[in-house]
């Protein structure tokens, strides 16, 4: 527990909704913000994170970006603890978390799930979620702090506020050092480190490796991302985190980043963000046509 907090806080006011298929970021995203009076639909927020319709992966930057156009603003870091959750909780923000989700076997049934955090006691967080639903009368789907890290690293723990102006010097002197995003890059660079010393796992690496690439590390960064795939990664992660794509495009490694989209490819062809990259890498390459045909 967050010194000088109180044992327990829940959140009220936020409206739950249900997802659908494929569609838990938009959902999530209308029940943070319903908490600061959203005055739109879900169908808004679709439309606007997936105008295709088959789009299986949204960005955090995306969501804010949807976010800025109704008068807000957000923000997205790594490298979240229990104890910073619990004072955003306290402090009167609901918290946006990616996690990992998945059923009996992480290899085959991994993959990226959004809820919002909105309460804590002394050993549970609480969501609306938007496959879970919102607990017991509408007071949060309680999770073992334990059993939701053990999920959240697998993002870096990464995790978005959202915020009227107005309240931005609050929440800044919130987050305190997570406010500055090279500072919060260090200290999650810390985090997945001393992770790493227990467990020389593939999530810590590419933890590491994508810390590095905010700090501008392009070198370290592709040495880290080699490693975390030679260690092994879940055969989704790529539809979700894309640090080695930048990192490869920056150090010149123009086939490297074709060899990770074809990877994508080979399972799901409806990861946007992939064709992207590659287009990026047909321009290293010197190939303006094969670029322009990924951009399309």
């Amino acid at each position: 527990m967050a010194p000088g907090l109180p044992p327990e806080r829940r959140l009220t006011g936020l409206s739950m909704m249900w997802q659908q298929y494929n569609r838990c970021s938009p959902t999530a995203l209308f029940m943070q913000l319903s908490y600061w009076d959203y005055p739109g639909s879900a169908t808004d927020i679709i439309r606007f994170l997936n105008p295709y319709s088959e789009d299986k992966s949204v960005r955090l930057e995306e969501l804010i970006a949807f976010v800025e156009t109704q008068g807000l603003r957000g923000i997205a870091r790594t490298g979240g603890t229990r104890e910073l959750m619990q004072q955003l909780v306290q402090a009167g923000f609901p918290v946006l978390v990616e996690n990992a989700y998945w059923h009996r076997n992480t290899n085959t049934d991994w993959m990226s799930h959004n809820r919002i955090l909105m309460g804590y006691d002394g050993g549970s967080f609480f969501f609306y979620d938007p496959l879970l639903g919102p607990g017991p009368d509408h007071l949060g789907y309680g999770i073992r702090y334990e059993e939701f890290d053990s999920r959240w690293r697998d993002f870096s723990r990464i995790y978005l506020v959202i915020y009227p102006p107005a309240e931005e010097a609050r929440l800044a002197a919130v987050l305190g050092e997570h406010w500055d995003p090279l500072r919060n890059a260090e200290l999650s660079y810390a985090q997945a480190e001393a992770e790493y010393a227990q467990r020389q796992d593939g999530f810590s690496l590419y933890n590491m490796g994508e810390a590095q690439v905010v700090l501008g590390n392009y070198a370290e960064a592709a040495a880290l991302f080699d490693q975390a795939r030679a260690v092994g990664l879940p055969w989704r992660f790529h539809w979700y985190r894309f640090g080695a794509f930048e990192a490869y495009l920056q150090v010149g490694r123009y086939n490297d980043v074709f060899t990770l989209v074809y990877e994508v490819l080979a399972n799901e062809t409806e990861i946007q963000e992939v064709y992207y990259y590659a287009g990026r890498a047909a321009e290293g390459l010197g190939q303006p046509d094969r670029a322009r045909n990924n951009y399309l």
